[in-house]
């Protein structure tokens, strides 16, 4: 659920989740990061349900999901309506800091241009 609701919450725990083959981040670090956030998807009683049966086994799901080209469209329309209010209700914040790293973006584009991967920048 969070892979595909909260996808910033989502990489957020994995980043700091021990890289292994299957990783499991611990209950404590899933809580601790989803109770500081303030999506309205973490506020859910579904969340609350699938959070409950995590704690009490782990990776194991009962009944899996495969992510269809159905579900893929729901979720994808999830994330850009989201990304969309965030944009307008910072949209301020976002132009301030563009202009402040003005430098530091015309930097990265000079980069691009010479062939640089993007990760690597």
């Amino acid at each position: 659920m969070l892979k595909y609701e909260v996808p910033v919450v989502y990489e957020i725990i994995m980043d700091m989740t021990l890289v292994s083959v299957f990783p499991e981040p611990p209950y404590l670090l899933i809580t601790t990061v989803c109770k500081g956030s303030s999506d309205p998807s973490l506020k859910k009683e579904k969340f609350f349900r699938y959070l409950e049966e995590y704690a009490d086994l782990g990776l194991y799901c009962k009944r899996p999901k495969v992510l269809t080209a159905k579900r893929k469209v729901y979720y994808d329309e999830i994330r850009k309506k989201k990304m969309e209010r965030f944009i307008e209700r910072n949209r301020d914040r976002i132009d301030r800091l563009m202009k402040k790293n003005k430098y530091l973006f015309d930097r990265v584009k000079v980069k691009r241009s010479v062939g640089y991967q993007d990760r690597y920048i």
